[in-house]
């Protein structure tokens, strides 16, 4: 009776909602880019596993060690229509400011979104 029990115990763990954690849609590279009509273009990848990831663009600044560096991501939203994460860069150097941003989907390889300065940020699935 106890090993009965036990077997179904553990079957009902397996079986939980809490267990049953459905996959984020946007899982996978993409390559982001920024429009250059203020600046010049940026580009970059973005992975996103889960409710986490990773966030690197190609730049580089002078007056700016922040910028280029990879850091890692915390994604809040991933819903069939939009994916939100915040960028963690104060977890890579000391002084980063983290942000947020907000992607809209396009269509099933694309997302938009809008940086801080009003550029068009797009997400394109590799």
């Amino acid at each position: 009776m106890r090993l009965r029990n036990s077997v179904l115990f553990s079957a009902l763990l397996v079986l939980s909602p809490a267990n049953a954690q459905a996959q984020n849609p946007y899982n996978g590279t993409w390559k982001v880019s920024f429009d250059g009509k203020t600046i010049v273009n940026l580009e970059g990848t973005v992975v996103v596993k889960d409710d986490g990831g990773s966030w690197k663009v190609v730049a580089k600044m002078r007056s700016n060690p922040c910028v280029g560096r990879e850091a890692p991501i915390a994604v809040t939203v991933a819903s069939a229509d939009e994916l939100v994460f915040t960028v963690n860069r104060l977890q890579v150097l000391t002084g980063c400011r983290d942000w947020t941003m907000k992607f809209k989907k396009v269509d099933d390889r694309k997302l938009a979104g809008i940086w801080t300065d009003g550029r068009v940020v797009l997400l394109a699935r590799e």
